[in-house]
């Protein structure tokens, strides 16, 4: 069976259980943690969960580091059946197609946000009141940092891209000067 037939359903039965737990959120918040360390670790993730000869209560102590505390104890039970499946090399899909059901559900759009500085909170809110008018749905932001862009920022909402930078300005001058 294929990786991502394998994932999809692990999440759809979790979302599920999640809803008729009424914790959801909870364990939406737990895989959002869990991503976010995930893909800072990704090699060693990897490494770990795939490897036959890690003990499974290793694993398991391994992935619910990464989710961090407070963990709902149906996440936690779900880290421990996945392990028990031996399907741990599967949690981050699982993680992204759960948290993929959350947002459609929910009508949250995952939008990243680049700017060459920190941005003042209001301006976040606008951008937040921008993506409700805009497609009717809440924004999740995710701010990043990138000072080559020397001013403005780049909005990238479920990616599609819009791009006000000083940098991406410049480019464009630089490639119709050329033509």
């Amino acid at each position: 069976m294929d990786n991502g037939k394998i994932s999809v359903r692990y999440a759809r039965a979790l979302f599920q259980v999640a809803q008729e737990q009424g914790c959801e959120a909870a364990v939406y918040e737990g895989f959002t943690h869990f991503t976010h360390n995930y893909l800072l670790a990704i090699g060693q993730f990897n490494e770990v969960l795939a490897d036959p000869i890690v003990a499974r209560e290793e694993k398991v102590k391994l992935l619910e580091m990464a989710v961090g505390e407070p963990m709902h104890d149906t996440l936690k039970q779900f880290i421990a059946f996945v392990a028990d499946q031996k399907r741990e090399d599967k949690m981050f899909l699982i993680a992204m197609k759960y948290m993929e059901m959350y947002r459609e559900k929910h009508h949250i759009l995952s939008t990243q946000v680049t700017t060459a500085t920190q941005l003042p909170e209001e301006t976040y809110d606008k951008i937040k009141a921008f993506v409700k008018q805009t497609f009717d749905a809440d924004a999740e932001l995710d701010v990043r940092i990138d000072p080559s862009l020397i001013g403005g920022f780049i909005l990238d909402i479920e990616n599609s891209q819009m791009d006000a930078s000083v940098a991406g300005q410049l480019n464009a001058l630089k490639n119709r000067l050329k033509q």
